[in-house]
């Protein structure tokens, strides 16, 4: 398995339709879900980037209680550069303001960001880009 994901969202609908849309691309996906980005950071703590895994993409929605998705990148950005260099962090809003989005930029960890719900088109453009960067070979 070279490609894991993990969705990080407190709405049960946002969880359903992203996990649809990744395990149709991609039949065989090992998807994690956290609905409090608290418990995702000790997950990633805890598993420091499996060896089997080239990386993670993890799919971090912007605006949660608790803890926010840019409070989850100041804290994963406090990890030793080897766990993060094991996960690529895409933003997920349901907002189009300028403000949040060139706030998300100014984090190193941040890749990319797409609007909510995830489309299987977003999602295939996304795949795209990650296998190629990374030399991962998706099965059909």
């Amino acid at each position: 398995m070279e490609l894991s994901f993990i969705i990080i969202d407190d709405t049960e609908l946002d969880h359903f339709i992203a996990k649809r849309v990744i395990t149709n691309r991609h039949k065989t996906a090992h998807v994690k879900s956290f609905m409090d980005a608290t418990l995702a950071l000790e997950h990633i703590i805890e598993e420091r980037g499996d060896a089997s895994t080239k990386v993670t993409l993890v799919f971090l929605d912007i605006y949660m209680p608790i803890m926010n998705g840019f409070q989850f990148i100041e804290e994963f950005e406090k990890f030793h550069p080897d766990i993060q260099d094991k996960y690529y962090i895409v933003a997920l809003t349901s907002s189009r303001e300028v403000s949040d989005i060139n706030r998300i930029k100014s984090y190193r960890s941040f890749k990319t960001w797409l609007t909510k719900p995830i489309t299987a088109e977003a999602l295939s453009v996304l795949l795209n880009k990650i296998c190629k960067e990374f030399n991962i070979q998706l099965p059909e």
